[in-house]
């Protein structure tokens, strides 16, 4: 005949269980929700990036122009075709897209710095905006006020 009290603290058992695995799953969830926002957040603008200087190398100069928001019928007030071909084209400064590398990327709240480093010349930086996706230079070097830059951090640990 069983006692009354061999059940004693089994439900309390469970329950602690329960709510160890419960926590255990929501930690793990929260740190790959992390590592994925992490590794996505700026992923589309990063693809515009990648995307220009694909076009700048394969010589697709009016493609890449209207990803500045221009085309060559409505060029940019502050930014003409002529003034593009100076910079892109194959006579300009940035004419070596192949050897052209990214070696930051900053979140500015509308929008995405990613710093291009060309040989010869002085790093700068292009601005994505993220609602419109449209290109251009960037106001700063790097945003503006304190960010903390993950990557940069964990190669400084890991160099």
């Amino acid at each position: 005949m069983a006692g009354y009290l061999d059940t004693y603290g089994v439900a309390d058992r469970k329950r602690a269980q329960i709510i160890k695995r419960v926590a255990l799953f929501a930690s793990i969830a929260a740190v790959v929700g992390l590592l994925l926002f992490l590794v996505f957040h700026n992923f589309k603008e990063k693809r515009i990036v990648s995307h220009f200087l694909d076009t700048v190398r394969s010589g697709n100069y009016q493609e890449a122009y209207q990803m500045w928001g221009c085309t060559p019928a409505t060029p940019c007030r502050d930014y003409s075709f002529e003034k593009f071909m100076e910079d892109w084209g194959p006579k300009g400064q940035y004419a070596n897209a192949k050897a052209a590398r990214v070696t930051t990327i900053d979140s500015c709240g509308g929008g995405v710095i990613e710093t291009l480093e060309f040989p010869n010349t002085e790093p700068f930086g292009l601005w994505v905006d993220r609602g419109t996706k449209i290109l251009s230079f960037a106001p700063w070097p790097r945003c503006p006020g304190r960010h903390w830059h993950f990557w940069e951090f964990i190669q400084r640990q890991f160099s």
